[in-house]
């Protein structure tokens, strides 16, 4: 089944009454909303008609949820259903999970795209094929390590599997604490390692297993009040129940090789996970490399890799001086 075509039927079966989508590209996925919906996406290029109470959003995830009221047109509303398809990098996907969560109920069902990578290079960090997963597969380890509390189903769907995620509880903080432990464990710079289980697809389940399962109707009933009863604990009991004898991932133990050099590129100031901060960080680099005619980050790194790489930069007068002052 393709990734399109479940999220078609799972808005079937769960019918939400609000949808939040981060990763909007050309929309094919947003075309399947016909309830009130928040789409964010900094470059999307909308192909397809769209039938729903729209509040269509260009900016990144992380500038989106530092708004003071991001979901405002949901007028109060928590977030039904959630698709996280942004950027391909492990530690967005984490901070848009973490922000999504914040505004979810217990009912509220949260999806991820591209958790099968089908190699190393389809995982790499640094795009250099057409079909990219990104290194966002780490979801699956660091979901079960640091929230047991919730319930994972991955998908195969094609080409690139999916994750289901259940049980979210807004006031939960361990991630959002966790966030620089969690990116000094997972986060490696390419090659990437990637879990056998995950690559080789023996933890995925049928899409249609999931999709055919016995709670969906209750979980509705008891999120539309239907059924006063029916809450967070019984939902989790009836999802180990229903999925007991269908492949489940083990990844809890399982990180990236230690030995492995650590992504350099990532700055531990901006790691607590918070959107404001990692919003109000940014401005403030920007501020201080305007004001000190420094070059900013992205630029510094460039000019350290030719100053490393470049040999014929030797020979330009005062290079070498430049050179190792950069380094």
């Amino acid at each position: 089944m393709h990734r399109h075509e479940f999220l078609r039927q799972l808005h079937e079966v769960y019918r939400p009454r609000t949808y939040l989508e981060i990763g909007v590209n050309d929309g094919r996925s947003l075309a399947l909303s016909r309830v009130p919906t928040v789409a964010v996406d900094p470059a999307f290029k909308v192909v397809k008609e769209l039938r729903c109470d729209l509040h269509l959003v260009r900016a990144t995830s992380d500038d989106f949820f530092a708004r003071e009221n991001p979901l405002e047109h949901l007028r109060g509303a928590r977030v039904d259903l959630a698709f996280i398809d942004g950027m391909h990098l492990f530690e967005y996907a984490l901070r848009d999970f973490i922000n999504v969560e914040a505004y979810t109920d217990w009912s509220s069902v949260v999806v991820f795209d591209d958790q099968l990578p089908r190699n190393v290079d389809e995982a790499a960090r640094n795009r250099h094929t057409g079909a990219w997963t990104g290194d966002v597969y780490k979801m699956v380890p660091v979901l079960q390590r640091y929230r047991p509390d919730l319930r994972l189903a991955v998908v195969n769907t094609r080409p690139t599997g999916m994750m289901v995620v259940f049980g979210v509880d807004p006031g939960n903080r361990v991630l959002r604490d966790s966030y620089a432990e969690i990116m000094d464990r997972y986060l490696i710079r390419d090659p990437q390692q990637l879990p056998a289980e995950l690559v080789e697809r023996t933890c995925a389940m049928p899409p249609e297993a999931l999709l055919e399962a016995p709670f969906w109707s209750a979980l509705v009933n008891g999120r539309d009040g239907l059924d006063d009863s029916y809450g967070r604990e019984q939902l989790l009991a009836d999802i180990d129940k229903a999925l007991a004898d269908l492949p489940r991932p083990a990844l809890s133990e399982w990180a990236p090789d230690p030995r492995r050099g650590r992504d350099r590129e990532f700055d531990p100031s901006v790691s607590v996970g918070e959107a404001e901060m990692i919003a109000e960080v940014r401005r403030r680099r920007a501020a201080e490399g305007r004001a000190s005619g420094e070059p900013t980050r992205p630029r510094r790194a460039l000019v350290q890799r030719l100053a490393r790489r470049a040999s014929f930069l030797r020979k330009v007068p005062g290079a070498p001086a430049l050179g190792r002052k950069l380094r």
